[in-house]
């Protein structure tokens, strides 16, 4: 799987009033927490170089963080500091903040060090500027202040992804399907991420100027990935035409991900379907790859690719398999090929050669992110993949949810949750919770 994602650049300044004892014992704890940020959540750190104690300092470091265009920043409160310190900070930077807690430090000389009653204070000016931020408390040799941490950095790089993305709609959505179309305008202000549109004659006009050489040796890696029959070949060339148009609108338009009008004009009548093409571009480009023009499933997609850098798998909900005791999850034939359980087959499957396979098994999330007149709610629900034969046509998985398989359908229905949904093999409810959080955005979660 390819990680098609820049590192995370966060902002890290430790808060202290000049006189209180133990600053020497949060300084080390301070680096200790810098130190682990760039050597194990590879994050690009941007550390404020003194301890901060004056509104003077506090300002030196907004505008530094502002000016390095930081997305994040940790707040580290070594011992007890005043108000104006945070409110300088906080007041001039829109961005999510985590607000660090250690314990006393000098209890054996019953010495106030001070750190919690900071960071209490600090949640209330928060609060009163109608900001949100996550709370981490402990030295960074704990596993919960361990956890913390990566689950913030997870959403920030979520958070710093759609934002500087760009999404290409090809073609138009298929009549009919109405859950495809989208807010643009409410897209580029909660999220930052760009649409642009290809026609399906520019599309088209690109895939016939491949040269015949580029599609042979394609070819021969389709042969690597998928089992075709010697009598596709020829067909399946379309599909190495299709992939090789994409990668050249993806590099020219700097596309993070795409929402294509897969049917019916280029399934029905050019058989040459998107879904195993699809799949390649997932596993082998890091772009993520919706299905019918959906554009809000390409967001969900790539917010589950941002929180994890695994594969996406793009499915309809089909049907509750009640002898199975789980949920079958299907799409034609576009799941990612390193999720399958053995080397999948292409074949003939509605107007043209697709995927045929069944997926691995695994926890999983199933996630939605989803706009009902112009306002998102994140739904997600976590389960275990079955590994099961091929159950249809296409690309399968049942899915076990742990809340309970009928529990889970009626909260899709209940909350306008449409047949399509994005599944990574991880639970990312602690991300989605904290991406909600920081997004503003209402989220329905069983874990």
């Amino acid at each position: 799987m390819v990680i098609n994602f820049r590192k995370v650049k966060i902002g890290f300044v430790s808060l202290t009033l000049s006189f209180l004892k133990g600053q020497d014992k949060a300084v080390k704890i301070g680096k200790d927490i810098v130190n682990y940020l760039k050597e194990q959540l590879d994050v690009e750190v941007v550390e404020f170089p003194e301890l901060c104690a004056t509104r003077t300092q506090a300002k030196r470091a907004w505008i530094e963080f502002k000016a390095k265009n930081v997305d994040a920043v940790v707040v580290f409160n070594g011992t007890f500091n005043t108000g104006e310190l945070i409110a300088e900070i906080a007041r001039n930077l829109d961005c999510p903040f985590a607000l660090w807690g250690i314990k006393e430090l000098s209890l054996e000389t019953k010495d106030f060090s001070g750190s919690m009653v900071a960071v209490m204070a600090a949640g209330t000016i928060f609060k009163n500027f109608n900001k949100n931020f996550t709370f981490i408390y402990g030295f960074i040799e704990e596993k919960d202040a361990r956890e913390k941490l990566k689950v913030f950095v997870n959403t920030v790089r979520a958070i710093a992804y759609l934002r500087e993305a760009t999404i290409a709609v090809i073609g138009m959505r298929p009549d009919g399907f109405q859950i495809g179309g989208a807010d643009e305008l409410a897209i580029k202000k909660l999220f930052g991420t760009e649409l642009t549109n290809v026609s399906t004659y520019t599309f088209s006009k690109i895939m016939k100027s491949i040269d015949r050489e580029e599609i042979k040796s394609d070819l021969k890696n389709q042969e690597k990935i998928f089992e075709i029959r010697q009598d596709d070949l020829d067909e399946a060339a379309g599909l190495s035409r299709m992939y090789l148009a994409l990668k050249r609108i993806v590099k020219e338009k700097n596309i993070r991900a795409y929402a294509p009008e897969c049917w019916p004009e280029f399934r029905d009548v050019d058989r040459t379907p998107f879904c195993s093409v699809n799949s390649r571009m997932i596993v082998e480009e890091g772009v993520m790859a919706s299905c019918e023009c959906d554009i809000d499933g390409a967001l969900t997609m790539m917010l589950e690719y941002a929180l994890t850098g695994k594969s996406v798998f793009f499915a309809d909900f089909v049907n509750i398999i009640e002898d199975r005791d789980a949920l079958l999850f299907w799409h034609c034939g576009n799941a990612p090929y390193d999720l399958c359980v053995s080397k999948p087959k292409l074949e003939g499957i509605f107007g043209g050669l697709a995927e045929i396979s069944s997926l691995k098994a695994g926890t999983v999330t199933v996630c939605r992110l989803n706009s009902i007149k112009g306002n998102f709610t994140l739904h997600a629900g976590v389960g275990e993949a079955i590994e099961s034969e091929v159950i249809l046509k296409g690309t399968t998985l049942l899915v076990k949810m742990h809340c309970g398989n009928k529990r889970f359908v009626e909260s899709m229905l209940e909350n306008g949750i449409p047949h399509h949904n994005a599944i990574v093999y991880a639970d990312i409810t602690s991300e989605i919770k904290e991406f909600a959080k920081f997004m503003g955005i209402p989220c329905i979660i069983y874990s």
